[in-house]
């Protein structure tokens, strides 16, 4: 497996849709739901982080995927800020989310920031917990989300 950063979405953009819509099944209150919206979320994600939207590959084929946006900011200071990570179904706990995880704390240190966050299903238990293990602590909770973060 290689962790790689992306040129350009296009060529990658229908097996990340599937991907993604895969990787939700059973946590759809998170998550887009329509072709046309999970297209648009990732084209997004694409232009608010071009430099930061790493594959996990194995053979060519992706396996999952993570976007670090190293230009983010919280409460008006700079954060790295995980805005999506997706791990296929069948590919995990094999050290794929881990992988893309420590590419992305990687990538926000080399930015020289000093602090990574995301937002996190309140019931997705298994994301929590992994998170967690990973040295993310829960900061705070909006409606569904709960905010959780940790020092680089």
């Amino acid at each position: 497996m290689e962790i790689k950063g992306i040129d350009e979405l296009g060529p990658w953009l229908n097996s990340l849709v599937t991907l993604y819509l895969e990787a939700y099944r059973g946590l759809e209150e998170y998550a887009y739901a329509r072709l046309k919206d999970v297209r648009h979320y990732l084209k997004w994600l694409y232009k608010r982080a071009p430099n930061s939207f790493f594959l996990a590959l194995e053979g060519g084929r992706p396996l999952g995927f993570i976007v670090a946006d190293a230009q983010w900011l919280e409460e008006g200071e700079p954060i790295g800020e995980i805005h999506e990570i997706v791990v296929a179904p069948g590919a995990r706990e094999k050290g794929i989310g881990k992988a893309l995880i420590e590419k992305a704390l990687e990538h926000f240190r080399e930015s020289r920031l000093t602090k990574a966050g995301l937002w996190v299903g309140e019931k997705n238990l298994k994301a929590r917990d992994f998170y967690r293990h990973l040295g993310f602590v829960e900061k705070g909770k909006v409606g569904r989300w709960i905010r959780m973060e940790r020092p680089l």
